[in-house]
């Protein structure tokens, strides 16, 4: 027997084989699926890391722009008030506060909405690419539940049920399978946790998309009442 090792980038691949057999079409086809695995499972793993990170950067864009968003929030309801478009309870000042004086520079409100919706409009084309690959993939695990095709497994089962007939030896070949099988799950989890922060970031950007819309509505609102005031 012979101890092989084929260095991978998912995991070593370790098998020994009687070379004084020859390689037959059942087993050359059953490694070829073996070996085919990794390679799915590789390439699966990258671009699943791939698109996490690409997730972060907009989990990164929507906080910001969350929080950019707050002090339109806030000089809106004020503005409003002054307009007497809204009633001045939406307004978090108590008694105390009755006198107080509040300064709102428009130029510079407005520059601020113009800012906002204009990188909201940037991240819009990185978000629904990522949400076009998310929905792809796991509608394609949905159908065939993994990137691996059924057909592989089969293909490998052939070597098992003709081993007497196979160079591998049997034993080495079902621990290695095993190994890979545990690195399978470790992707799939990876999946698994992949897809719940994709769901996250998903839900994020459409709450973030609606209040900036409204918003973005209000400050037209409040422009025409502006403009509509009296010299």
């Amino acid at each position: 027997m012979k101890e092989i090792v084929k260095e991978h980038p998912l995991r070593p691949i370790i098998l020994r084989f009687d070379l004084k057999k020859p390689l037959l079409d059942f087993e050359k086809k059953g490694l070829e699926a073996h070996y085919l695995m990794h390679d799915q499972t590789w390439e699966m793993l990258q671009q699943l890391k791939a698109h996490y990170q690409a997730l972060e950067q907009l989990d990164f864009e929507i906080a910001e722009l969350d929080y950019l968003l707050l002090p339109i929030e806030q000089d809106l309801d004020i503005l409003e008030v002054f307009l007497k478009i809204k009633n001045p309870s939406v307004l978090p000042f108590d008694d105390k506060d009755d006198n107080a004086e509040i300064n709102i520079d428009l130029g510079e409100f407005y520059k601020g909405v113009a800012y906002h919706n204009q990188r909201l409009q940037d991240m819009h084309e990185d978000l629904e690419s990522e949400y076009d690959w998310f929905i792809k993939h796991f509608d394609m695990i949905y159908e065939k539940e993994s990137w691996i095709d059924e057909q592989l497994w089969d293909d490998i089962h052939q070597v098992y049920r003709n081993y007497l007939d196979a160079q591998v030896d049997i034993v080495t070949l079902d621990r290695d399978q095993e190994e890979f099988k545990g690195t399978l799950s470790e992707v799939h989890d990876y999946q698994d946790m992949y897809r719940e922060y994709g769901e996250n970031i998903f839900a994020a950007y459409n709450e973030l998309h609606k209040r900036s819309e409204e918003s973005y509505r209000r400050a037209e609102v409040v422009n025409q009442g502006l403009n509509n005031l009296p010299l």
